[in-house]
């Protein structure tokens, strides 16, 4: 980078921001990332000479139409979603579809949903009492105690900012807002309840964070069971079993060595000598078949599994009924169409057989059939949904009765879990019991044999 190119840099990057807090007084629309674009082309400079001191605007793909209806595609580079379509009006464009870029950080962002949740209700409750909604933006990110919310609170504020409207702020932070917050947000500032909308944002994550949370903390005392057992077993097998092995030398020369006694020696010498080679061989298998495993064949073989195993099939079910009930209920209530919605929910559900299911049933709706028919066809919604959905459908209530029937389904499968983990605990305390039990009698057995005790 030579002198003159370093000058004419320094000027661009003076020259924009003289003209941004011009054109900011005047009307406060456009930004300085666009003004120093226009800046570096005029002085007709390359990106490799941009001073880092404003953010790299973002890219725009979009398809559009011609003065004679011809559909085209391209990119658009501009600070913000507005600028964007302002740019296509004067290429006398008509957009169709129009998607921003995700930057590498912002999908790398993550943040607790508890965070997000009481976020939602803060925005509600400060738009509610009247206050502008960039104010309340820029009040969350000084409230913030995280640094990966703060900036990403601070992404959308420079971007609401800059003209973008909210959803299309979040859209570029797929990591942390999902299609459902976006869609609803979206739905509120077009409809101008934007403050009811982030409530029931609010109450749908923290109802969401709650489930979680409770599923977690029935399963965690029997999965510890499970971890320990497994560590005590092992660790006996490989360290203190061996050091009996030289006092059955007598009856294994004399061909007398009771069976529980051999199997056992056999399974520890095994352990002594292949144990690590096997947990290496099953890290480097599991690493190479990892995108088979999580992958769609295989995430449809679990989920189908699941909801056929006894005990647990019934609680799965449930909660994935309760999750797409939930979400479409919260998305018709907020005005969101009932298609878009249904595609939403469908993704919520988190079971490929249950969101199949929802699939054909939103072709129906598209044919102008009812939902609760196909849903009932399809034999993954039990009978007492699908009839609460029919009537809701014939009474025009469909809202309310899936949130209704979201909450009793929560309640249904949450006492199914509790007592499915109060099954679980003895009969994992009985498992261990039997097999510290078996290693106690085959170590022993050869001791009560050579004193002729059995």
């Amino acid at each position: 980078m030579n002198g003159t190119t370093v000058a004419y840099g320094a000027l661009a990057s003076v020259c924009c921001r003289l003209e941004w807090r011009s054109i900011n007084v005047r009307n406060g629309i456009r930004s300085a990332v666009t003004l120093q674009n226009h800046w570096f082309a005029t002085l007709n400079l390359s990106n490799e000479y941009r001073f880092k001191v404003l953010p790299a605007m973002p890219d725009f793909h979009y398809q559009a139409l011609t003065a004679d209806a011809e559909r085209v595609t391209g990119v658009i580079d501009a600070a913000a979603r507005g600028d964007a379509l302002r740019e296509l009006s004067e290429r006398g464009l008509t957009p169709v579809e129009l998607r921003g870029t995700v930057t590498t950080a912002a999908k790398q962002r993550r943040v607790r949903p508890a965070a997000l949740a009481n976020a939602w209700a803060m925005l509600a409750d400060q738009l509610e009492t009247g206050v502008p909604l960039l104010k309340a933006l820029q009040v969350l990110v000084e409230q913030s105690d995280s640094q990966a919310f703060r900036e990403i609170m601070n992404d959308l504020t420079e971007e609401v900012a800059n003209g973008s409207a909210l959803a299309d702020a979040m859209e570029q932070h797929p990591s942390v807002f999902g299609t459902l917050e976006t869609s609803v947000v979206r739905a509120g500032e077009e409809g101008a309840f934007l403050p009811e909308s982030l409530r029931r944002i609010a109450a749908v994550r923290e109802r969401a964070e709650a489930t979680r949370s409770r599923i977690m903390g029935a399963i965690a005392y029997p999965a510890l069971l499970v971890a320990v057992g497994a560590i005590v077993v092992t660790g006996m097998l490989t360290f203190f079993v061996p050091k009996f092995e030289p006092l059955f030398d007598s009856l294994r020369k004399a061909d007398a060595m009771p069976l529980a006694t051999t199997i056992l020696l056999t399974v520890s010498g095994f352990l002594q000598q292949y144990g690590l080679w096997l947990v290496g061989g099953l890290m480097i298998a599991l690493a190479a078949s990892w995108s088979r495993l999580t992958g769609p064949a295989a995430r449809r073989l679990l989920d189908t599994t699941l909801l056929r195993t006894w005990v647990i099939g019934p609680i799965v079910r449930d909660f994935a009924i309760s999750r797409f009930c939930r979400v479409l209920g919260s998305l018709l209530q907020n005005g969101v169409p009932m298609l878009r919605s249904l595609d939403i929910a469908r993704m919520a559900a988190a079971n490929h057989l249950m969101s199949e299911s929802i699939g054909a049933a939103s072709e129906s709706v598209v044919a102008g059939k009812s939902l609760a028919q196909p849903l009932a066809d399809s034999g993954q919604f039990t009978g007492d949904v699908v009839q609460m959905l029919h009537v809701a459908e014939q009474s025009n209530k469909l809202e309310s009765v899936l949130l209704s029937i979201s909450d009793k389904l929560d309640v249904r499968a949450q006492r199914r879990l509790d007592l499915f983990v109060k099954m679980l605990e003895p009969a994992l305390m009985l498992v261990m019991a039997v097999i510290v039990g078996f290693l106690v009698i085959a170590l022993l057995m050869p001791v009560f044999e050579s004193n002729g005790l059995v």
